[in-house]
């Protein structure tokens, strides 16, 4: 397990709540020794999946499927304009479509350095963000989708 992925778990672990809110994998045979802890944010009654994934570069990224398919023919301009216009807002994360028009949000946070004792508490931080967020955009993104 790369040092990030111990040290969040060694966070993970000092809360109960905090431990059984995520499920933990390491990736078979990556380069890059990815950890992945899976668990989700509740939004508007909503569990979105949300991913944090821990390796050995200067990255850790946060990342949440916020409506899975949510990019058709039909709505494919309006929410491809509303993801653009919610990228020019916010800094610290992005939206975008996956392959298979899964609306995600991203959160790319530069980790660099071998001491990670703060890690857990950075992650932690970036969730209130994204969480404030998405309880102020998750709704008008829905309309748009649906």
């Amino acid at each position: 397990m790369n040092k990030k992925a111990e040290a969040f778990k060694k966070y993970l672990a000092e809360d109960e709540n905090r431990q059984a809110a995520f499920q933990m994998e390491e990736v078979q045979e990556d380069a890059q020794h990815t950890t992945v802890f899976r668990s989700h944010v509740l939004i508007e009654g909503q569990q979105l999946p949300t991913l944090v994934l821990l390796d050995d570069s200067v990255f850790s990224m946060i990342r949440v499927q916020i409506s899975p398919q949510a990019r058709t023919e039909e709505n494919e301009l309006a929410v491809l304009r509303l993801a653009n216009e919610q990228n020019l807002k916010y800094k610290p994360f992005k939206l975008y479509f996956d392959a298979t028009g899964s609306l995600i949000l991203d959160v790319c946070l530069l980790t660099p350095g071998e001491d990670f004792a703060g890690l857990g508490e950075e992650i932690y931080g970036m969730f209130d963000v994204l969480i404030n967020f998405l309880n102020e955009a998750y709704r008008p993104l829905m309309k748009e989708i649906w």
